[in-house]
């Protein structure tokens, strides 16, 4: 069996969990398979030149013709495909099924209904306009692409033009990151039988701190995040109850200014590895993240550490989390009394070791044994 994955990695300053979980699985899958065995190809949104994207993103011929040569020099027998846009474009589906490769695509978002990704738009919530009819202008008129007008109109022209040329037709099979993904892509139009449930993994070090306080978020500080409702709760609270913020976006000014007292602390931006080690000395980890997301690499990574999750039961996070038994589920207006609930939870012992047991049903060589084995039955079926 040989394989070739493929993914178009975000900027360089934006890196996030798409490309972290490429750079995994593609480790890891070379580590058991062999690099003989586990191609790559990849390129960066750092090299985007505006204008000869205007021109590429329909279909890139060059693109096109690479992953036809890969294919056919290396024999390959299935492609699996993490993001695509904007470069690659859907030309690298219709170029891998041409030259008689198995076809997987993972939904890291939800890009093919909705060209923010998200299903979400600031100052509104959640939002599913766009499904609704076949060529809404919601996203062109909301600027849901970067805020732009421009850009939105060519993401959302883009697309309507993939779906009329039928190029999703060419993936074999869409890889989804939880039950609560596999039922909405299912609601979405695509079929049951097209659709495989391979969670993310994480090469994990369980590593429960015994000495742990305090209450951490990790993630872009913007509003879909939650961030503004969490810091506006937690000014209502005790100032026992003390927050670390790590991370940073474009209301990070804001933030300080508006919730500057003694018990939030405004880390900034972290490196992986400082923001895993608070992660680890933290009594909580909370998500209040006020989308569906597509599934919770901080929420596992944090449980690996023996940090039980409070977050709000929207989405994915009941995927995650056991309320009661793992970490807490909260509604959006019962945040402050489930904090408080947490402060000298009964039994946080049972939560801690609860959340290590978890956070091993994604460890890598768990899920990637399962990922090679739904490879192989994908190849079965070749012919």
């Amino acid at each position: 069996m040989k394989l070739l994955i493929i993914h178009n990695k975000y900027l360089r300053k934006n890196i996030g969990g798409e490309d972290i979980v490429y750079k995994n699985e593609l480790e890891f899958l070379q580590t058991r398979l062999g690099k003989e065995n586990v191609f790559s190809y990849e390129v960066s949104n750092d090299d985007i030149s505006k204008i000869k994207l205007v021109f590429g993103i329909w279909f890139s011929l060059n693109f096109y013709n690479d992953i036809k040569d890969i294919i056919k020099v290396n024999n390959i027998d299935l492609v699996h495909v993490h993001n695509f846009y904007p470069l690659l474009t859907p030309s690298i589906f219709k170029a891998s099924k041409e030259s008689g490769a198995k076809v997987v695509h993972t939904l890291h978002n939800y890009r093919l209904w909705c060209i923010s990704g998200i299903f979400y738009r600031e100052g509104y919530g959640v939002c599913e306009l766009c499904t609704k009819t076949k060529f809404s202008l919601s996203g062109i008129m909301n600027r849901c692409f970067r805020k732009s007008l421009i850009q939105s109109a060519l993401a959302q022209m883009s697309f309507w033009f993939y779906e009329y040329m039928n190029v999703f037709d060419n993936i074999d099979f869409f890889f989804v990151l939880t039950e609560f993904q596999r039922k909405k892509i299912i609601s979405l139009g695509i079929d049951k039988k097209r659709i495989i449930l391979k969670p993310n993994s994480l090469d994990m070090q369980v590593n429960a701190s015994l000495n742990k306080s305090g209450y951490v978020f990790v993630g872009r500080l913007e509003e879909s995040k939650g961030i503004l409702e969490l810091l506006t709760t937690w000014k209502g609270l005790d100032q026992k109850f003390v927050l670390t913020v790590i991370g940073s976006g474009d209301i990070e000014d804001e933030l300080k200014i508006k919730f500057n007292q003694v018990n939030i602390f405004f880390k900034g931006g972290c490196s992986r590895k400082d923001t895993l080690e608070i992660i680890s000395k933290s009594k909580y980890l909370i998500q209040p993240s006020l989308l569906y997301e597509t599934f919770g690499l901080t929420i596992i990574e944090a449980m690996s550490h023996g940090v039980p999750v409070i977050g709000f039961n929207i989405g994915t996070r009941s995927d995650f989390i056991n309320d009661g038994v793992n970490g807490f589920l909260s509604n959006r207006s019962d945040l402050e009394r489930v904090i408080e609930r947490s402060y000298n939870y009964f039994d946080y012992q049972s939560l801690s070791k609860n959340s290590i047991e978890t956070s091993k049903l994604y460890e890598n060589h768990y899920i990637t044994n399962k990922q090679i084995n739904i490879y192989e039955d994908i190849l079965k079926e070749k012919g």
